[in-house]
């Protein structure tokens, strides 16, 4: 019997060995974007859970009960990470909480916290998640299971003092625009009296004070500190009547943006009237109500007299304009004092400008207790101007007018203008361009105690 030698079959050994190669490549190919897919879109969930998570924390006012996790797991869970499902997890944490947990055996820290972190304020959202193999398969693995993390810092709120406690602010960071007075001006012969504090001028211009006056002249008992340069000026005393220049350069700009953002309100909770307000009354002697005004500038009366003002807010959606010889006052029962239980008003101007002429006699507090259910947040606040209204501020007082408690105007431009008597203010003025002029006395007193704490927005930020 002759056996011939042939080569059939081997191709089929090495067409199989081929293909084996072949899903293999199709496995790293196909299989393994997959993965890489998932693993993208789960640092992306666990990225925006981690944000939810973190903003809901620091809006709860009892983050220890730990309902603001919730946040972050359902957030997952739209980005299509459900647990619900058995094998995909979303863990939600405080890295405090992270150190000691089971998972974490090692108890390692959070990945990219900087030194000296609070671990309290940043949370971890971890995701495992579960990519079933295709080509994979042939060459014996199922699945690949990808974990990602993504960490926030969630800085709680703080409370401080508006602008260090200067007593008169002008924010801006920049330059005043073409048409515009400030960032800070000085002009006219009056003379202004800041106790107890002093005037800060936020911009980083050169310079950023501008000397318009002629014997005008200021006198603080903690001086002018001015961010960017000042030109030779005079008239600028301390306390004990010493010559004392505005101190150039004094110190880092104030990120404006920790108290309000561009184009929104400062972090104070709006305002609402939810009725309208009134005035009522005849022959010059009128009463106004709180609640909102429109249709013009309040108050919408004959252009003199006296107008009592109840305890309350008042949304004056068109401003407020005083062309006449009014007498304006808050003290309802006439004794010449300020009775927090039953007197004050707090002034929410969302439109309009605010113009209060030297003719008029003002006697204003601001709303200093919260008697008849008035938001604590918004005591001593006697002026809040939101930073969507632009609006043009003049305060001018002859006639001993008394202005008490905080003017918040952040994007307005404030004039406070001493004509004759002096002009009493017993408040923290903030606006964004600012100028004191006239020929009168202005006396600003600040107390720390009757102006509204500044409320620090809590900062949601990633770590590194």
């Amino acid at each position: 019997m002759i056996f011939k030698n042939t080569q059939k079959g081997q191709a089929l050994v090495l067409i199989a060995l081929a293909a084996v190669g072949l899903f293999a490549f199709a496995a790293l190919a196909i299989d393994g974007s997959i993965v890489f897919s998932d693993r993208r879109h789960a640092q992306n969930a666990a990225d925006t859970a981690a944000y939810a998570a973190a903003l809901a924390r620091v809006r709860d006012s009892n983050p220890g009960l730990g309902l603001w996790k919730q946040f972050g797991i359902d957030r997952a869970i739209t980005n299509g990470y459900d647990a619900s499902d058995g094998v995909t997890e979303v863990e939600v944490y405080t890295c405090l909480e992270w150190k000691t947990s089971p998972d974490n055996p090692t108890g390692a820290d959070c990945k990219g916290l900087p030194a000296g972190a609070v671990p309290d304020e940043y949370i971890l959202v971890r995701i495992k998640s579960t990519v079933k193999m295709t080509f994979a398969r042939v060459i014996g693995r199922y699945e690949v299971i990808n974990y990602t993390d993504a960490v926030v810092h969630a800085a709680p709120i703080d409370i401080t003092e508006w602008f260090d406690g200067m007593a008169f602010v002008s924010a801006n960071p920049t330059c005043a625009g073409p048409g515009e007075f400030g960032p800070f001006d000085f002009g006219g012969n009056s003379t202004t009296i800041v106790n107890n504090s002093g005037i800060f001028v936020n911009s980083a211009c050169d310079p950023a004070i501008n000397d318009t006056g002629n014997s005008n002249s200021i006198t603080t008992s903690e001086g002018v500190c001015v961010v960017g340069g000042v030109p030779s000026v005079n008239g600028f005393y301390d306390s004990e009547g010493n010559p004392v220049p505005p101190d150039d350069h004094c110190g880092d700009q104030i990120d404006i943006s920790q108290y309000w953002m561009p184009d929104s309100d400062p972090t104070l909770l709006a305002p609402y009237c939810d009725v309208g307000g009134n005035i009522s009354g005849s022959g010059g002697n009128y009463t106004a109500t709180p609640g909102s005004f429109g249709g013009g500038p309040f108050p919408d009366r004959s252009p003199s007299g006296t107008l009592k003002l109840q305890k309350g807010i008042y949304c004056l959606n068109s401003g407020i304009s005083l062309n006449g010889n009014w007498n304006i006052t808050t003290d309802l029962n006439g004794n010449g004092l300020h009775d927090p239980a039953t007197e004050g008003v707090f002034f929410y101007i969302p439109h309009g400008d605010v113009s209060f002429n030297g003719g008029s006699n003002m006697f204003l507090f601001a709303m200093s207790a919260p008697t008849g259910g008035w938001p604590s947040q918004l005591l001593d606040y006697l002026f809040y101007i939101p930073a969507s209204n632009p609006a043009d501020v003049d305060i001018t007082g002859n006639n001993g007018s008394t202005f008490t408690g905080m003017v918040l105007a952040p994007t307005s431009a404030i004039q406070v203008i001493g004509n004759g008597d002096a002009l009493h203010l017993y408040t923290q003025i903030i606006g964004y361009n600012t100028r004191i002029s006239g020929s009168g006395t202005i006396d600003i007193t600040y107390d720390p105690d009757a102006v509204p704490p500044a409320i620090i927005m809590p900062k949601i930020s990633p770590t590194e």
